[in-house]
């Protein structure tokens, strides 16, 4: 199906009361054990960001998914952390890749000599998949050696996972609202990345979440381009 999307600027226009209300009632729908208001706070409001762009995705006039990425200095480099909500009947990845790349990409076209990545910590196989199917490069990942050290300098607080030797897990406290029947069809999954994900983040359903870098520069998107061009 396809969606309406509106999108917002932290530095151009932001959101209005009633688009902030639909946007936290999509969290309490796609979230456990996480208060919107303490969560919108953290990601939405808090100081720190140079910018932050929003994409929201309507059905008609009702919301039914957001994508948020924020851009703060970190050092020498500049991080893109994401946050993406959607109902349970709009969970689809590529509604959110597109976005995500094109403002990653236009980031890094202002200022290409800078160190960008893209961080997100992803509480799911599915979110997992939806990204690693698409880009390129992109670590943790069952085929590509892992940088220890981005995970070590952006990641300084979370845990290590004993299947990859890598400090790429982070405890959130929050859980995606999946049923039993989603929990066993990852399980019985036979796609890579989803038995990848559930190997090195086993705990996923008690609030641990993957913490995910993805380097954004001319190589990744060249690379990106040509694996679109082989899945045709």
């Amino acid at each position: 199906m396809t969606l309406r999307c509106v999108d917002l600027a932290q530095t151009n226009r932001w959101l209005t009361d009633r688009e902030r209300n639909a946007v936290a009632g999509v969290i309490t729908s796609c979230f456990a054990n996480v208060s919107s208001t303490d969560y919108m706070a953290n990601y939405f409001d808090s100081p720190g960001a140079f910018q932050r762009k929003l994409r929201l995705y309507f059905q008609g006039d009702s919301l039914v998914g957001y994508c948020l990425l924020v851009f703060t200095e970190e050092s020498d480099a500049v991080l893109i952390r994401a946050s993406a909500g959607f109902l349970p009947a709009y969970r689809k990845g590529g509604n959110t890749f597109q976005f995500s790349l094109t403002e990653s990409t236009k980031c890094w076209l202002r200022r290409p000599w800078r160190k960008l990545y893209y961080a997100d910590t992803m509480l799911s196989p599915a979110m997992y998949r939806a990204i690693a199917k698409n880009i390129a490069i992109i670590w943790p990942h069952h085929r590509q050696k892992t940088p220890n050290v981005l995970f070590e300098r952006f990641n300084s607080q979370g845990n290590v996972s004993q299947t990859t030797a890598t400090r790429c897990l982070v405890s959130v406290g929050r859980v995606s609202n999946y049923t039993e029947s989603d929990l066993a069809a990852f399980q019985a999954s036979d796609k890579p990345e989803i038995r990848f994900y559930q190997a090195v983040n086993p705990d996923f359903t008690k609030g641990v979440a993957l913490f995910v870098i993805a380097p954004v520069h001319l190589k990744q998107l060249i690379l990106t381009g040509l694996k679109h061009i082989r899945q045709g």
